[in-house]
């Protein structure tokens, strides 16, 4: 009995703990020095500018079969994007990276809903969260796109 108490409470100080998350609205910093980094096991690979002056950073997945563009304007992140296989076994690393933008678990879970049914109903589905969209659209090369904004 005793050790079961104790690691509740363990259990209960990890959720505590406070994370670090590159949010929607972090500084962009905050993404390339963040945990997704070797959660997704994310390389840089590109960075642009556009037409509108945002600047978008590229990274990709060890296995090549993760996208992610964090697109940032005067040193925010403004969007964040993932490209990944339309495939529900890629739900964990959806998860974490919805995690991440939202800095929500619950955020992350409410988006986990969405992204089941864009991949069974095969066309776009959103939700907001405490004051972000998180929009999943099948797109028509196998892959889903994964969208977080404000």
């Amino acid at each position: 009995m005793l050790m079961r108490v104790v690691l509740c409470a363990l259990g209960l100080l990890v959720l505590l703990a406070e994370t670090a998350f590159a949010r929607v609205g972090d500084p962009l910093p905050a993404f390339a020095g963040g945990p997704l980094m070797q959660q997704l096991q994310l390389t840089p690979s590109a960075q642009a500018t556009d037409a509108a002056g945002r600047q978008i950073y590229r990274y990709v997945s060890d296995d090549q079969a993760i996208t992610v563009d964090v697109v940032g304007r005067g040193g925010l992140i403004e969007q964040q994007l993932m490209y990944v296989p339309m495939d529900a076994r890629r739900g964990y690393q959806v998860g974490f990276f919805l995690q991440d933008a939202i800095g929500s678990v619950v955020g992350a879970q409410t988006g986990m809903i969405a992204f089941n049914a864009a991949l069974n109903n095969q066309k776009e589905t959103s939700v907001p969260f405490g004051g972000y969209t998180m929009r999943f659209t099948p797109m028509g090369d196998g892959l889903l796109r994964v969208l977080v904004s404000r």
